[in-house]
């Protein structure tokens, strides 16, 4: 009989421990689906300041690269026009070098990942 007065009162506790696991096991879940939201959110935010980046800093630099450099060095030098036109080339391909390298950091997603700190957000979720 003793045995059977001592389940009673582990009963209600195991009871409670069982919703308590069901609780933490949907907690995790949610905090997964936050998780889910937020990075889809940094994506999505990401893709749409790359047009208006890219928009930018083609203009800036075409308007600073192409017209002032350019016009300056060639009115200035006393070169052949041979060697205005080699030159124009190779400026030409080193700011598309530079213009392209520059934006490809500034937009590829593991920099954006450092910026919004989407590893600190997954690792707090993932360590509980």
């Amino acid at each position: 009989m003793s045995m059977l007065r001592a389940l009673r009162k582990f009963l209600p506790f195991l009871t409670f421990l069982g919703i308590l696991t069901t609780y933490q096991r949907r907690v995790s879940l949610i905090k997964i689906e936050a998780v889910k939201a937020y990075v889809l959110g940094v994506k999505t935010m990401r893709f749409l300041l790359l047009g208006a980046m890219f928009a930018l800093f083609s203009l800036v630099l075409f308007a600073s690269g192409l017209l002032l450099i350019h016009t300056a060095l060639f009115i200035y030098s006393g070169w052949s026009v041979q060697v205005k036109f080699l030159v124009a080339l190779l400026l030409g391909g080193l700011e598309i070098f530079v213009a392209s390298s520059i934006l490809f950091y500034l937009l590829s997603e593991e920099t954006w990942v450092k910026f919004s700190g989407i590893k600190r957000v997954l690792n707090s979720v993932v360590k509980k």
